[in-house]
């Protein structure tokens, strides 16, 4: 591989860093003991100093490298790695850097392979995300314990503090739940077949799009947001900007409605983080104190009367699309709060308030008045003391207000009080609630005075106005994860990059094939070199009926085409109808693996599915062939999926028949069929595979 070019000095100078500068000695987070360096090559090292001071570095392996900082105190240094040998899984490596007044040693080193992760929640997803989240993942945390597998996980934080307190973390069963799952099962698989160290950096974030990946350079150089930015842009420039354009815009809704405005508190799914952010949380005052008193009268609110509307992903009765309809992000995210009694006759024992599948965003939870839980993670599990001092005999009030700041939203499960004597189970039919908040752009609260009723006649003008505001502080903001998950690992030395993205963005999947190609120029240009870039399609889900979520998996075919050195793993097959993450984390972890494998370590390995290659008309059939065939087609059961679509582009479901390499298709509707397509849904599960038993990605012929 090359080595990384000194290109790294002027974007440590150039980009607004979520690191505030320093002047102490110091070495970038992401150095740390038990780090993994990637073999034969170059691999930056960088930190800070007192300007102009002298950095030496010596290193066990014998090399020694010395630079100077620049008048703000950065430097880096290219410090050579050895090729891997089995003989250094019996040394202690390690390299000591000097400023001349102070001394930074850095122990247990491995010298291996080392992959950049990142993407969003599906790369995110922890091994133990929750209960049931990956398939097997009791066993296999259980049995991870393995030092020559290491990660760095970069924290959801975009202050940039948290990463200052990060390490490298070896896989054993103490570790492994917080790696991410897919890249866990990407290592697993290269060590096994490489036996040598393998080191992951993993920098994910749930629910971001492409944009907020891309430098502000890049994106202001592509048709599709060049336009969407000022030149001047930086994320972290723009932000007092944007909170004094939604404090003008805050104002006059305020004069316009009576409506009050207030930020969405910094928020973090990660526990270390959450614990520092919390608080915020439970000071926030909406007007809504009284809601937690016993005896605040909620005569004027309605009872929650669940499965009003059909809805897509999770089930349950307690989510918001149960009652409003999701369509109308309005009155589906927001604010909400909920009001029951219970009956309590026994009060001497603590009860477990429990809502096991989690509350889709936040929750703080108050019983009887007192606050006795307060967690901001989509899916994780709740579980909180009732303490007995604070049980009624007789009647007892829970209170809860829910904050889902965006897409599907509430109870993922029912909630239930229990103790060692028996449980209570609270059916969300018992709940009163109020809407609250609306929440504008997932960065501000809306306060209102709207009962149901007016809530849903809500006119146009009131809409257009509330949307108005722009997110402020939001890890989607353009270039906000650039800077702030991608700037403080940047240009650490590594093999290659292993990507999961693209749910969040289906909505402009037409856009899709030119902001991930710029992406992924964009992140070479900033290594210095062309890595390869492996990612996979997203997995078939039960989207909304006017999304097109397999238009993004074309997208993503179709940057197979427009970008060198990159390769997709197909997942038309582990997707499930009703969870946009897939328990089937191993599959995907080992697919991108396949690719690694072949095109980076000369494996005799097939990597890919079968992919569309062209079709013609025979009479009233259509012939389809496909690349990466292998030794024949194969089908999982009946080979559906197929339709087929003459001059009029009408498309009509087909049989498909296997012949050799090729696929026979045709339909009693269609006597001159011209197009063909396959997969074409939203969610479907798929049935045509090749003789390795790697899925063929969708497609569509017009």
């Amino acid at each position: 591989m090359k080595t990384y070019s000194s290109i790294f000095l002027l974007i440590l100078i150039s980009i607004i860093s979520c690191n505030s500068p320093k002047t102490e000695f110091s070495l970038a987070p992401i150095f740390s003991n038990k780090m993994v360096l990637q073999q034969a090559q170059s691999n930056a090292i960088w930190g800070n100093s007192a300007p102009f001071s002298k950095i030496t570095l010596t290193s066990s392996w014998g090399e020694q490298v010395i630079t100077q900082t620049n008048d703000s105190g950065s430097w880096d240094l290219q410090l050579p790695t050895p090729a891997y040998n089995k003989s250094m899984n019996t040394e202690s490596l390690s390299f000591m850097v000097s400023d001349g007044n102070s001394t930074i040693e850095i122990n247990d080193i491995l010298i291996g392979e080392v992959w950049l992760a990142s993407g969003q929640s599906n790369m995110q997803w922890f091994m133990n995300q929750c209960d049931g989240c990956v398939i097997n993942q009791d066993e296999e945390i259980k049995n991870s314990a393995n030092d020559m597998i290491r990660m760095f996980s970069v924290p959801q934080d975009l202050t940039g503090e948290s990463i200052k307190f990060r390490k490298w973390l070896s896989a054993n069963p103490e570790n492994t739940g917080s790696f991410s799952a897919t890249a866990y099962y990407f290592a697993k698989n290269l060590h096994n077949k490489l036996d040598m160290p393998i080191g992951i950096v993993n920098t994910s974030w749930g629910g971001t799009r492409v944009e907020a990946w891309m430098s502000p350079q890049k994106l202001n150089s592509l048709d599709e947001t060049k336009d969407l930015i000022p030149n001047d842009y930086s994320f972290l420039g723009y932000q007092d900007f944007l909170k004094k354009q939604n404090d003008s815009i805050a104002a006059s809704i305020n004069e316009k409605y009576g409506y009050q405005m207030f930020n969405v508190p910094d928020w973090s799914e990660e526990k270390e983080i959450w614990n520092k952010l919390s608080k915020g949380w439970e000071d926030l005052d909406l007007n809504d104190r009284s809601f937690i008193n016993d005896e605040y009268d909620d005569s004027l609110w309605d009872f929650w009367n669940p499965s009003l509307n059909n809805y897509n992903g999770l089930k349950c009765d307690g989510r918001f699309e149960a009652v409003f309809n999701e369509s109308d992000r309005l009155l589906s995210d927001g604010i909400y709060w909920f009001r029951t009694s219970i009956n309590i006759s026994d009060l001497s024992k603590d009860y477990i308030l429990q809502v096991e599948k989690g509350i889709d965003d936040s929750d703080q939870t108050y019983f009887n008045g007192k606050l006795i839980g307060n967690t901001f993670g989509w899916n994780q599990e709740r579980k909180y003391t009732i303490p007995k001092n604070i049980l009624k005999k007789g009647r007892n009030i829970i209170a809860i207000r829910v904050t889902d700041t965006g897409g599907g939203g509430g109870f993922n499960s029912p909630i239930k009080l229990y103790n060692e004597d028996g449980q209570i189970k609270v059916p969300f039919e018992s709940f009163k609630f109020k809407h609250h908040g609306f929440i504008s752009n997932g960065s501000n609260i809306i306060v209102h005075n709207y009962n149901n009723d007016e809530l849903y006649k809500l006119d146009e003008e009131k809409r257009i106005d509330i949307s108005k505001i722009t997110p402020f502080n939001s890890p989607n903001g353009f270039s906000a994860l650039y800077e702030c998950m991608l700037t403080p690992v940047m240009p650490y030395g590594i093999r290659g990059v292993i990507w999961y993205q693209g749910e969040s963005n289906v909505g402009n999947f037409h856009e899709y094939t030119n902001l991930f190609s710029g992406m992924i120029d964009d992140w070479r240009s900033a290594w210095g070199v062309d890595l390869p870039f492996y990612y996979a399609q997203i997995a078939p889900f039960i989207y909304e009926e006017n999304l097109s979520s397999q238009s993004l998996r074309d997208a993503q075919t179709k940057v197979l085409e427009t970008t060198k050195s990159t390769g997709m793993a197909v997942l038309l097959d582990i997707g499930e109808e009703y969870d946009i993450h897939p328990e089937n984390k191993k599959d995907v972890g080992e697919r991108l693996s396949l690719h690694a494998l072949k095109n980076e370590y000369n494996f005799d390995v097939i990597a890919n599915g079968p992919l569309y290659k062209r079709h013609v008309r025979k009479g009233s059939r259509i012939e389809v062939s496909f690349d990466h065939v292998v030794d024949g087609l194969v089908s999982d059961g009946p080979l559906t999926g197929f339709e087929v679509a003459g001059n009029d582009g009408v498309f009509h479901f087909a049989k498909a028949v296997i012949s050799n390499d090729k696929i026979i298709v045709s339909s009693k509707k269609v006597m001159r069929p011209a197009h063909v397509r396959y997969g074409w849904k939203n969610w479907f599960v798929g049935t045509l595979f090749n003789s390795e038993g790697l899925p063929a990605s969708s497609f569509s012929s017009m």
